[in-house]
């Protein structure tokens, strides 16, 4: 794992595994918010963290070494001084999945939800932690809510098939929604209650990120029948309701990650990942005048009071990005979320 400082160009190596230090490989994701990287291992069951103030790496958690009761830590996210995951029951009957909370200032650990199946993929934005939960449709997925304020626990999203993957950002969640058959995106506003679809038509997404203002996602035609389909990346602004396609030169960007109004994507290039390069992509949100869509809340308000109301692709404009892009060589190691790092390319 290396980190990358935009400031000055300077990298530096966090940990390696297989290492001095590291018997496995690393699990995707990898973390990072302030000053803060956590990250697990495939077979090692524990997460660890680095401390980039002060470059030091510690072990986080313990009990996935325990050969008496073995616990499973995956999928950490980090905010500031805390970190939530999915942790797994020790060896019982139900051995299913749960989501934990720790502070790294108090070391205090808590659970979030020890409800039966698996609860996974949790986001963490303030006081509110977002999962995909199997309780109802072990075979599916929901999307549920906790607030750590209030204590209230609240089922977000429970519609038929799988929802997965959420991310949450201030007053905004957005997921991947398999409802209608096909892997969508979908948008919810804590505040009012309301949700939409927020990808295409005839197309197919990826699993969106969310930062800030932003949604973004790789999209697929369905009317591409190629085994390899050439994708897009989509950036959806919540408040003006404006979609972009950034103007990549690849016809297979993967993308990575995103924070604030930033995107960072590989571009192969027709190489391999090691060969070629990893961009970041700047978006400049001052060029686009704010405007009201048919699919924003005040317009979902006067045209249909169920909260479920879904726009369709037409009532959403969609533009090419205009933004300043930066190369970095892929060789300096970015760090990045490396379960985007490998995204494998769409098939048909």
């Amino acid at each position: 794992i290396y980190l990358l400082n935009l400031s000055d160009n300077s990298t530096v190596l966090i940990s390696e595994g297989p290492g001095t230090y590291h018997e496995n490989v690393f699990r995707p994701p990898i973390s990072l918010s302030g000053r803060t990287v956590v990250w697990s291992e495939f077979g090692g069951n524990d997460l660890f963290q680095y401390d980039t103030l002060h470059s030091v790496e510690e072990r986080l958690t313990f009990d996935g070494t325990a050969p008496d009761q073995q616990w499973e830590n995956t999928a950490p996210q980090v905010e500031g001084d805390r970190v939530v995951w999915s942790k797994r029951k020790p060896f019982t009957s139900s051995y299913d999945q749960d989501i934990v909370l720790q502070n790294f200032t108090t070391g205090i650990l808590r659970n979030v939800c020890t409800g039966n199946a698996d609860q996974i993929d949790p986001s963490i934005s303030g006081s509110q932690i977002v999962w995909t939960d199997k309780r109802n449709e072990p075979t599916g997925g929901d999307i549920y809510l906790y607030d750590l304020r209030t204590g209230i626990e609240i089922p977000i999203c429970t519609e038929r098939g799988l929802q997965q993957k959420p991310e949450i950002s201030d007053d905004m969640i957005v997921w991947q929604d398999y409802r209608n058959g096909k892997p969508e995106v979908y948008w919810y506003n804590i505040s009012s209650g309301m949700e939409a679809r927020i990808s295409r038509d005839f197309f197919t997404a990826d699993a969106p990120l969310l930062s800030g203002n932003f949604a973004v996602w790789m999209e697929y035609s369905d009317l591409d029948r190629r085994d390899e389909r050439a994708g897009a990346i989509v950036v959806y602004n919540t408040v003006s309701g404006v979609r972009e396609i950034l103007p990549v030169k690849s016809s297979h960007p993967q993308l990575l990650t995103a924070d604030e109004n930033r995107v960072l994507y590989a571009d192969p290039n027709d190489k391999s990942l090691k060969e070629g390069f990893v961009h970041l992509f700047i978006i400049d949100d001052s060029i686009i005048p704010p405007v009201s869509p048919p699919n924003s809340l005040s317009s979902l308000k006067a045209e249909e009071p169920n909260p479920k109301t879904i726009p369709s692709s037409e009532q959403t404009p969609t533009h090419s990005a205009t933004a300043s892009t930066v190369m970095i060589p892929f060789s300096l190691g970015v760090l990045i979320l490396l379960s985007r790092l490998q995204i494998p390319r769409a098939k048909k």
